[in-house]
């Protein structure tokens, strides 16, 4: 832990970074642990997230303890996957950032459903997303980060975390409409 101090600046950061660690190390190890059924890739995923949290330890709001924990889970969660994708040999995701995909603007009816439908119904459908993308999703309109700081967190560039970001828009938009359609 006196690795992540010394990035830190102020006493007040360092006393709110013991307290988040102290709080949540374990919910985090046993999150890493569920996706990596390994002990100690579940510690070393818990360690690469606290580093990434001491970039991001003001968007923590230790006055809103679900919102913490499921911040923190999101990240521990996201450096698990990044452990494993990087373990299995040539299996890197295709990260094109094609101009033409981020131009189209096809009728956006995620919006009009956040609108007028129900937002479990919402909440199923982003539960269902590929975590790849569904991880952005959520750092994006959860926690309300900017796309650097989704890089950051994740290990990718902010262009790739506001390409994954548009692709989970546009998947969404895929699977409320085929619900729209159906039901």
């Amino acid at each position: 832990m006196l690795l992540f101090l010394n990035v830190l600046d102020t006493e007040e950061e360092k006393d709110k970074f013991v307290r988040i660690y102290e709080g949540y190390r374990y919910m985090m190890w046993y999150s890493a642990n569920e996706i990596l059924r390994d002990k100690e890739l579940a510690e070393d995923a818990v360690q690469e997230a606290f580093l990434a949290l001491t970039r991001h330890l003001d968007k923590v709001d230790e006055s809103n303890v679900m919102r913490t924990k499921k911040f923190l889970r999101t990240i521990v969660k996201s450096k698990a996957i990044d452990m494993i994708r990087k373990r299995k040999e040539g299996e890197m995701p295709l990260e094109d950032a094609a101009e033409e995909f981020l131009l189209e603007a096809p009728t956006d009816i995620l919006n009009e459903l956040i609108e007028k439908e129900s937002i479990g119904r919402i909440k199923d459908a982003v539960r269902k997303l590929d975590e790849t993308y569904r991880l952005v999703f959520e750092f994006k309109l959860v926690h309300q980060l900017s796309d650097k700081d989704i890089g950051n967190i994740l290990g990718i560039s902010a262009k790739t975390a506001n390409v994954r970001y548009f692709r989970a828009r546009k998947k969404l938009q895929e699977m409320l409409m085929e619900g729209v359609e159906h039901g």
